[in-house]
């Protein structure tokens, strides 16, 4: 059972997150609805670009260009990650083995054996995602993903563990980012840390430094907290504070001669 999300200001939030991590994009909201039930200005691809696009694309949209977006059936370009997040009422989950091979593995049934791992949302449960910079959404999130390096993702992840203790666990496949960023914590209501798969970098233009880390939104007041926490008290702190830069350097015999000639050293 989902927790209630605690009273939070999503635009601070978001700032605290950007100030501390120095992130390169936007925190992204995600919310699920049951209905078509939109933002007033959410930009939906099949009307604003004429063309369904793949949602991790949308998420790229939202980070990247601060722009609140709106998919319904008809703007999903994407056919497994429509089926894993549960978009149609009439499948019974993404079965897609056969294509799948052999770009992702030897025979249909090795395929079909790393799919049984990839979480989906019940088929017909939501019938609209919309997206949104943090800062500004629009709406009450259900999930916030926020890109970064491995070093800003591991600050997440100690801030998410400060007030909450345990361990943060993750699948990794390497295809179908959508179904860890967005199906898992979901389901499981836990953070996620996500290495993007192939499709996500491909068509999302994701690069290849990036990590993800997606969690509930009722994660969002303790993550936060718990990163502020930890740079206050100085456990570890973003850009990393390199121990080389302090300390003495080592000059070769040459150098050592004209430090004592320049008298820059007792």
């Amino acid at each position: 059972m989902q927790e209630e999300k605690k009273q939070i200001n999503y635009a601070e939030a978001a700032r605290a997150l950007q100030s501390l991590l120095l992130l390169g994009s936007y925190p992204v909201a995600v919310r699920f609805s049951p209905e078509e039930d939109l933002p007033e200005k959410a930009r939906r691809p099949s009307r604003v670009l004429g063309y369904p696009v793949a949602i991790c694309q949308g998420v790229a949209m939202a980070r990247n260009l601060g722009w609140t977006m709106g998919f319904l059936k008809e703007d999903h370009a994407c056919p497994p990650s429509y089926l894993i997040l549960g978009l149609d009422e009439k499948a019974k989950g993404p079965d897609y083995g056969e294509m799948l091979t052999p770009l992702y593995g030897a025979s249909r049934e090795l395929c079909e054996s790393t799919n049984e791992f990839l979480l989906t949302l019940p088929m017909g449960q939501y019938k609209s995602i919309a997206l949104a910079p943090l800062e500004k959404c629009p709406f009450e999130p259900d999930l916030v993903l926020v890109y970064g390096n491995p070093a800003q993702v591991s600050r997440l992840v100690q801030g998410a563990l400060y007030h909450r203790g345990g361990v943060i666990t993750s699948n990794f496949t390497g295809r179908n980012s959508c179904a860890s960023e967005l199906a898992a914590p979901l389901l499981y209501d836990q953070p996620q840390v996500i290495v993007p798969g192939s499709g996500e970098r491909v068509f999302a233009v994701t690069q290849d430094a990036e990590m993800c880390f997606s969690f509930p939104a009722t994660w969002l007041a303790d993550i936060v907290s718990g990163v502020e926490q930890t740079h206050r008290l100085g456990a570890m702190r973003y850009p990393t504070p390199f121990q080389g830069m302090r300390v003495s350097p080592q000059f070769p015999e040459l150098y050592r001669e004209m430090i004592k000639e320049l008298g820059l050293q007792d």
